[in-house]
């Protein structure tokens, strides 16, 4: 298995964001889609997805959205997103800057998709997008 994908493999990647990016359409609003990523606004929350070949026969989605901007930097804030972290299943939450007054927070999934058909990718970009979305409303209304 090699880590450097070929043309057959860069050709399936772009098959697979046009995919995303018509699923995309169904659960927000697709704001921008280039060759490498699209832009998706989910409730308030904006997310970008990719698509990256790790190996020929294996794609993976990227999405990492941005929950909260500028948030107070406090430790009520590190410890909810500590909190909300743990009940992610595969994705995370990180706060971007962790010493500075404000600090935006973003959620990072990555999945497999070789094999999935569209509604089960619907399905997982559904479920990681609207979660990211709920995950957003907690921390703006408990800041």
């Amino acid at each position: 298995m090699s880590n450097e994908s070929g043309p057959d493999s860069s050709a399936a990647q772009q098959v697979l964001l046009e995919r995303v990016a018509t699923l995309l359409t169904e659960i927000g609003d697709v704001t921008d889609v280039d060759a490498e990523s699209v832009v998706v606004a989910v409730g308030s929350t904006r997310a970008s997805v990719r698509v990256i070949a790790l190996a020929d026969d294996l794609q993976v989605v990227s999405v990492t959205q941005l929950l909260a901007l500028n948030l107070p930097n406090t430790d009520a804030l590190r410890s909810d997103v500590e909190e909300l972290d743990a009940t992610l299943s595969f994705g995370n939450l990180r706060r971007s800057d962790l010493t500075g007054v404000t600090t935006d927070v973003l959620q990072y999934y990555t999945f497999p998709a070789d094999g999935l058909t569209d509604i089960p990718l619907l399905t997982v970009l559904h479920i990681v997008l609207s979660g990211g979305d709920d995950i957003a409303r907690k921390l703006v209304d408990a800041s």
